[in-house]
């Protein structure tokens, strides 16, 4: 888990509250410089500003106090001051004039803007905003507009750092009133930028994200590079916080050239976030240092966040030396800073390195330190906990390790009961998966499978099964009886693989047996899965010698017989890899003509099925829908695919919605919980960085033609199968813990028993008889997973279609309505 929550709690927002505001103080009540400014500002542009501070001081003398001409001069000594690192002495210095209780006038308002933005930079959010409310009444009173609109544009950011987010909502929309009143385009980008940073300051990161997006076109078109920067790497820090890597990595690598050198820290250090999320731990001590370097003497509490990412990059790298001397370093420098929060990381750090000198009773204090106080950052406590367990492991301490894990995940339950946002949930979630890896592997040393097994378990599906209502079994609570029961009734075997970077596993259950099977680490499995893809997903050459080595990893020690039937719970890069699709012998078939295949998240969302036998055996059909998008043609075999189905159900027992009535609203006012089977035939739009994004494209109606997961999400069903033949509909983006994230992943979560949806682009022409073939098969009764495979079995034997390419992109997920029996 590294360092990632002292990361995680220094904001993107410095670039916006201090370059970007600087022109926002510019645009309004400085008029035109007099004479003796123009020296300085010559001195300044040359950043000559010890000088300029001495010209400024002199000048300031001569001037009649409080007049325009001084209150000018007044604040170009405050920027001198603040580009030399003093702020402190600037804020003294305004606190001095004591403007608050100066006649208004716009002068005044300008420099109270500036202590307050000074106060701001302190924390000192309370005593910013008084300033800012005096400064707004005077420049109400003196007239002044459109700065009076640059105030409360400012003072947004103040109200919700404060926690008063409705507020700064409310004066930004007092600021924009008055530019629409008075046709003013000064401030156009600074509405969206702070509307943006309003949500973001109160960690409503996909709220925010339309406004910066909307910032940055107005920046791209007034060509203004800095400030492209700025809300790019605005933008970068919502994806980052939603989970979303290379599209965060994208943005910051746009915006490296374009920032100013004073703010480039910012995006190298984001940078060096993102390398050490991927475990890249040179990469990311690279940019730390590089980050460092340039905010040393200039943003030294960023020098300090820089400095300690680095002494835990360098833990993770096991550079013990250079982490304690770095660490030290970010020690001295954070008790330099008025408003330091604490010391939880590089007390974590310190942990750590005591550790590694076999200090095991100073690392055991500290580690104590950080989880019992309240005030430590909580992402901090969560590893303080995890690493404790790790430290009790290592020196022999097997019962308080146990004791230290079970606390670690009690830690991490009470943080995400308080999320409210799915996309959060499933961030915060794939965060903690290094947690129970942690602890699998300790309880795996010691030969206790059933417990590994149980621990890896309790991580799965965690919000899939809190939307079904599926409660969560404590790790140990459901005993491998009850899964073996449960195999034994329904004649399967459970598959259970859990993927982790040293060493993965494979837990077989059937009826009569548990055991566990050793396999290699995600690296060498990825790697083989992505060979093998490559084949598969183009109608291409399948790299074979790949495709039997993972048969003989994945499967080859499992016990099979011809016309197995298996429930997988897939993990890792297995979620993007069918197994149906490995070659299973010498004579090169396929595992499909070998066993039944169903796919479920999690064993305990399974278990948690009813068994009544479902009646309804009604049919909805969803496509052939118009264009409407030149990036997805009406698709040529729709049609033919819905009167192929249609076929094997009478007319009573169907309803067809094509053309311009297969529409969102159209699939709404069609009541889908009426139905037994739902069939789309659509294009599918999956965006990877943003699952909840993810579309059904259909007819367009007003202003909707897709139906998004969020949409799905708020529709119930009682489907007992869904199908989705569409491209990539089985999702884009695999959360750890939570699996493939997408369409299927929605309907699951709406209550369909089952899904079958496509893993790659679906072909045109094989998609069709496929999907001919598993209807008929489910007219007759058949279980979806046995009209699935037969309808796979179907296209082989007819010879034309035996590529995987052509079938084996459609799989079927379970959810937990099921009934029946799980196949």
């Amino acid at each position: 888990m590294g360092a990632r929550g002292s990361r995680r709690i220094v904001a993107a927002t410095a670039t916006s509250s201090l370059v970007v505001l600087a022109a926002i103080l510019s645009t309004a009540g400085h008029g035109t410089a007099p004479n003796p400014l123009r020296e300085i500002d010559a001195l300044i542009a040359r950043r000559a500003f010890s000088r300029a501070l001495q010209q400024a001081d002199t000048a300031l003398a001569r001037a009649s106090p409080r007049s325009p001409a001084w209150m000018t001069l007044g604040l170009r000594k405050t920027r001198i001051l603040e580009s030399l690192g003093r702020q402190d002495v600037g804020l003294r210095w305004l606190s001095s004039l004591q403007l608050e209780s100066a006649p208004p006038s716009s002068g005044a308002a300008v420099l109270l803007r500036e202590q307050a933005w000074i106060e701001e930079g302190r924390g000192l959010y309370a005593e910013a905003d008084t300033h800012l409310a005096r400064a707004l009444a005077m420049a109400q009173t003196v007239g002044g507009g459109e700065l009076a609109a640059t105030i409360q544009i400012r003072r947004a950011f103040t109200l919700v750092k404060l926690g008063r987010a409705n507020q700064a909502d409310q004066s930004l929309d007092d600021a924009e009133s008055y530019l629409r009143e008075h046709k003013s385009s000064a401030l156009e980008a600074y509405i969206p930028r702070y509307r943006g940073l309003v949500r973001l300051l109160s960690d409503r990161f996909e709220e925010a994200l339309p406004y910066f997006e909307r910032a940055l076109r107005l920046a791209r078109d007034a060509n203004s590079r800095s400030e492209v920067a700025n809300e790019s790497v605005n933008l970068a820090w919502c994806h980052y916080r939603l989970g979303q890597l290379d599209r965060a990595a994208e943005l910051y690598n746009q915006a490296l050239p374009l920032a100013l050198p004073e703010e480039r820290h910012l995006i190298l250090g984001h940078l060096g976030n993102i390398f050490h999320d991927r475990h890249a731990y040179a990469q990311a001590a690279d940019h730390y240092r590089q980050a460092a370097d340039l905010a040393r003497g200039q943003d030294q509490e960023y020098y300090s966040v820089w400095l300690s990412n680095l002494a835990t990059t360098l833990c993770d790298e096991g550079k013990w030396d250079e982490a304690e001397r770095v660490n030290q370093q970010a020690l001295a420098v954070k008790k330099t800073i008025q408003r330091a929060k604490g010391v939880s990381f590089e007390m974590l750090n310190a942990a750590r390195i005591a550790a590694s000198r076999g200090r095991t009773d100073a690392a055991e204090s500290l580690y104590r330190q950080l989880a019992s106080s309240s005030a430590n950052d909580p992402a901090a406590v969560l590893e303080a906990d995890s690493r404790l367990a790790q430290l009790y492991a290592q020196t022999g301490q097997p019962e308080e390790a146990r004791k230290q894990f079970e606390t670690a995940l009690a830690t991490a339950d009470q943080r995400r009961a308080s999320l409210q946002n799915d996309e959060n949930k499933l961030s915060y979630l794939a965060y903690l998966i290094d947690l129970h890896q942690h602890y699998v592997e300790f309880l795996a040393a010691r030969g206790e499978w059933e417990s590994a097994f149980a621990v890896a378990e309790s991580s799965r599906a965690r919000v899939l099964r809190e939307r079904l209502g599926v409660a969560q079994t404590p790790a140990g609570h459901r005993r491998i009886a009850d899964y073996q029961a449960a195999a034994r009734a329904a004649k399967v075997t459970f598959l259970s693989y859990w993927i982790a970077p040293e060493k993965s596993y494979l837990w077989e259950i059937t009826g009569a047996r548990f055991r566990t099977i050793p396999l290699p680490g995600e690296s060498e499995i990825r790697a083989l899965v992505e060979h093998y893809q490559a084949g598969l997903e183009k109608d291409r050459l399948l790299d074979l010698k790949s495709g039997a080595r993972l048969f003989d990893l994945l499967l080859g020690q499992v016990a099979s017989t011809p016309g197995g039937r298996y429930v997988i719970v897939p993990d890792g890069p297995l979620y993007g890899l069918n197994l149906e699709t490995l070659p299973a012998g010498a004579d090169g078939h396929y595992w499909l003509e070998d066993a039944t295949v169903m796919l479920t998240p999690s064993l305990d969302l399974l278990l948690a099925r009813g068994n009544q036998a479902r009646r309804n055996r009604r049919l909805l059909l969803v496509g052939d829908a118009d264009e409407w998008d030149d990036e997805f043609p009406k698709l040529p075999s729709a049609e033919q695919e819905i009167e192929s189905i249609e076929k094997s159900f009478p007319e009573k027992d169907r309803e067809v919605l094509s053309g311009p009535s297969a529409s969102p609203a159209g699939y709404q006012r069609a009541h889908p919980e009426r139905f037994g089977y739902i069939h789309f035939d659509a294009h599918a739009a999956a965006n990877r960085d943003a699952p909840m994004d993810s579309a059904i494209v259909l007819s367009r109606e007003g202003d909707r033609g897709r139906l998004t997961v969020k949409d799905l999400l708020g529709m119930h069903t009682q489907a007992e199968l869904v199908t989705l033949s569409a491209c990539h509909s089985a999702g884009a983006r695999t959360y750890a813990g939570e699996g493939m994230v997408g369409l299927a992943w929605a309907f699951l979560q709406s209550g369909a028993g089952s899904v079958i949806a496509g893993l790659w682009d679906v072909s045109d022409y094989s998609s069709p008889r496929l999907m001919e073939q598993l209807y008929a098969g489910l007219a007759k009764g058949e279980a979806p997973a046995e009209a699935l495979r037969a309808a796979k079995l179907a296209l082989i034997h007819g010879g034309k279609y035996v590529h995987p390419f052509y079938w084996g992109a459609f799989q079927l997920y379970a959810g937990a309505r099921q009934q029946g029996s799980p196949l």
